[in-house]
């Protein structure tokens, strides 16, 4: 399924969780003195408050499909809070890792967040998942290209991120990751040596 989609689950998600914050909102309106307590701010501020929250929660209904990155369209200020889910033991878990390969012959894994922490780990990680999806089937060949193009610069960045730590790098990769913790297979989608990236 494209990440994109709208499918007739999420219609039916969408329409019980608006039907769900509208009971939720209209005992409190009518059950307890919540407006009571929202008199004095008048009747001005009142109703924006309520128009706040209606559209506030139509984004967290209407907004649920788009995973791509950047978004198709951008409902800021009334972001969509995205809740996660524990994962089970048995369950097979899709993930992408960076490896640095250091002038010692050893390896280590690099935690592209930690490398660049100014970004923040949400919208790097929904950016790695987008390029592993256009290094594999799901992307066109403009976008396997751009996928390319983009990692290549990533490495780039990681590279002068570790040598600022005099950390000595051979090469880096990019891999697909599947399975759970302890079991996991790694797939090697691309890599880069030190000449390449300095070049």
């Amino acid at each position: 399924m494209e990440s994109t989609e709208v499918t007739p689950e999420l219609i039916v998600r969408a329409i019980l969780e608006i039907g769900f914050l509208l009971l939720v909102i209209g005992y409190l309106l009518a059950a307890t003195d919540f407006r009571r307590r929202l008199a004095p701010l008048g009747a001005g501020a009142v109703a924006t408050l309520l128009i706040f929250l209606g559209a506030w929660g139509a984004i967290q209904a209407i907004d649920r499909w788009q995973y791509d990155y950047p978004q198709a369209v951008s409902f800021i200020p009334f972001t969509r809070f995205a809740m996660y889910q524990a994962q089970l033991k048995e369950s097979v878990s899709e993930s992408y890792s960076w490896q640095a390969e250091l002038t010692d012959g050893s390896t280590r894994e690099v935690n592209i967040a930690d490398e660049f922490s100014t970004i923040g780990l949400p919208p790097l990680s929904t950016r790695m998942r987008v390029l592993l999806g256009w290094m594999e089937d799901e992307g066109t060949p403009e976008q396997r290209a751009d996928a390319e193009r983009e990692l290549e610069l990533y490495a780039e960045g990681l590279l002068a991120s570790l040598e600022a730590d005099g950390v000595e790098v051979s090469s880096l990769s990019f891999a697909r990751v599947t399975g759970t913790p302890g079991d996991e297979n790694v797939e090697e989608l691309d890599s880069w040596n030190i000449e390449e990236l300095t070049r």
